[in-house]
């Protein structure tokens, strides 16, 4: 959501390890692709795919996410296609109430309720995950893809 990165605890944290935070909204995105900084992280499944998230299932939302596509193609950005397996499983995810959950995305409210570590539930479990990069995607720069 583009609230989170306006956190103070959650800016800090970017800050100190020099990391710049936008919105990944239409606009947001525009932005930080025009200022040409490089390279630039995108993870485009948002609260949809945390709240479809299953421990024990590899599960992915991008049916409306294909936009930083034409972002990339219009700026002249490659895509890096990266998958973490096994990252549906770092946390807990009860099921159920789907109608309530969309809802509550809609509202750009996280409809998660995230179960890790036993004795601190909002830390992750102690598991093993597999991060897999591909090679990069050279997109054309197209002014009106």
């Amino acid at each position: 959501s583009s609230d989170l990165y306006c956190a103070p605890a959650f800016r800090v944290l970017a800050d100190v390890f020099g990391i710049k935070l936008g919105s990944s909204g239409p606009r947001g995105l525009r932005s930080l692709m025009r200022s040409a900084d490089s390279p630039l992280a995108l993870v485009p499944g948002g609260f949809e795919e945390a709240t479809v998230t299953s421990t024990g299932a590899e599960r992915v939302y991008l049916k409306t996410r294909a936009g930083f596509v034409k972002y990339a193609l219009r700026h002249g950005y490659d895509l890096v296609p990266c998958y973490a397996a096994g990252e549906s499983d770092l946390f807990g995810n009860p099921q159920g109430a789907w109608r309530l959950r969309w809802k509550l995305n809609q509202l750009s409210v996280p409809a998660v309720i995230p179960l890790g570590f036993p004795l601190f539930p909002l830390l992750p479990r102690r598991i093993p995950v597999s991060v897999v990069i591909g090679t990069p995607l050279k997109m054309p720069h197209i002014k009106r893809p």
